[in-house]
């Protein structure tokens, strides 16, 4: 067998022995279809950059950086104002508000886009009007939930902390042989709670709707409102006071700086000072005769209507009595402004008892009006209507209630507090508010 082909064999059996390294630096490689280039070690050039493009990236970055910085200078300028007012509502208050004349977000984006134009003083008031009649973007003020969370929290608990240091009571302190005085809260339900002891049926649905739609009174410099006591007597316990006895806080006295005449006198002020003229009779019409009140009482209410033609409102104003069968005593008493404040009830007299006709309905729908105000005013201050089948005088004027103000229990002071409330619920009512 020749020579070659022996080699050739010897090599294809050892095939899987590795091949001589001279043999692979000058092998030739094979050629195939389709084959990819080898792989090259050379690293592979980086881009070149222009000079150009270095220097719009330069100011680019110049820009931006002279931008922010500008913003800190501003933002240092006002940045006691911005801690003042939160971030949040001053960059909102900012975008949305020009100085001098408010306009909404579109305005401004208006003027942006098209320019400010130059109108004359009749088209202003024109387009303010349309703009006024559009749907206006509200100002924006960003307070974090959490904050409002907390502060609703703390309130209704600082509430609720006077409320319980306001209703609680220690009976131990009650010493032997004294009554105590008990603060408790009457208020009512709601501004149409009614008690009614007549035999009339009585819509309160109605008298609110006729109460909502009271017209404003027209007041002039001429008197308009007359106070009267027809009890005039009744008096208050001392201020602190948590229990009575035979010789201390005794329901009644002549001394007008202390009874009810008293209370009568810090209405009128409060109405006087509203612009409401008020004339406030303090005749004690029970001094002399506490069964012949009301008749000496109407005697008042006469002399003065005759006198004044111009009164429209009489006012006759009393403290009530609140003892239970153990001779503990009721102090009906909330919070007004963050100072105890007694509870009042407006009592509304009608003919079923032989006062003769007159518009009972008309008195109702006042008190329900003053209601409405006291209770979204304060909380707790009114006690629920009532409906009385005795007039209590109130025929002789156009319109005529009685006024509960306190109870024995409460101090003189928490009844001048109810009788500012009242004053200014009435006021309200006479503006039509």
């Amino acid at each position: 067998m020749p020579e070659p082909l022996l080699k050739e064999q010897e090599n294809t059996e050892n095939s899987e022995a590795p091949a001589d390294e001279s043999a692979d630096r000058t092998a030739e490689p094979v050629s195939l279809p389709y084959a990819l280039p080898p792989p090259s070690d050379a690293p592979t050039p980086e881009p070149k950059i222009s000079r150009g493009y270095a220097l719009q990236r330069f100011v680019c970055i110049f820009c931006a950086m002279t931008a922010i910085f500008a913003l800190l200078l501003c933002a240092l300028q006002k940045l006691d104002e911005i801690l003042s007012r939160g971030f949040w509502e001053y960059l909102s208050e900012e975008l949305l508000c020009v100085d001098g004349e408010p306009k909404t977000l579109g305005d401004r984006m208006s003027a942006v886009a098209f320019g400010d134009l130059t109108l004359s003083a009749e088209e202003k008031e024109e387009i303010n009007a349309s703009l006024q009649a559009s749907i206006a973007l509200p100002r924006i003020y960003y307070i974090p939930k959490e904050q409002i969370a907390d502060e609703i929290y703390y309130e209704q608990e600082a509430l609720e902390e006077k409320m319980f240091d306001l209703y609680s009571f220690d009976y131990s302190k009650v010493p032997s042989g004294a009554y105590p005085i008990i603060p408790t809260d009457l208020s009512a339900d709601s501004a149409t709670d009614l008690k009614n002891d007549t035999t009339y049926n009585v819509d309160m649905q109605e008298i609110s709707k006729a109460a909502k739609l009271r017209a404003a009174e027209a007041i002039t410099s001429e008197p308009l409102v007359l106070i009267v006591h027809t009890h005039g007597t009744e008096s208050f316990s001392a201020e602190d006071s948590i229990c009575y006895g035979e010789n201390f806080n005794h329901p009644r006295s002549e001394d007008v700086s202390e009874n009810i005449v008293a209370v009568g006198e810090t209405l009128c002020e409060a109405l006087n000072k509203k612009g409401i003229p008020t004339i406030h009779c303090e005749t004690m019409h029970d001094k002399e005769s506490y069964i012949a009140a009301y008749t000496r009482s109407a005697e008042s209410i006469q002399y003065y209507l005759e006198k004044y033609p111009s009164i429209q409102y009489v006012f006759d104003v009393h403290r009530d009595s609140l003892i239970r069968s153990d001779l503990t005593k009721l102090r009906p008493v909330t919070l007004r402004n963050g100072k105890p404040c007694a509870q009042l009830m407006i009592i509304i007299g009608s003919d079923e008892k032989g006062a003769g006709e007159y518009d009972w309905e008309s008195n109702l729908v006042l008190a329900e009006a003053i209601q409405q105000h006291l209770c979204d005013d304060t909380l707790g201050i009114p006690r629920q209507l009532y409906l009385r089948g005795a007039s209590y005088n109130q025929q002789y004027a156009k319109y005529g209630l009685l006024l509960e103000i306190g109870s024995c229990g409460n101090s003189l002071s928490e009844a001048n507090e109810a009788a500012l409330a009242f004053a200014d619920a009435f006021e309200k009512v006479l503006k039509g508010n």
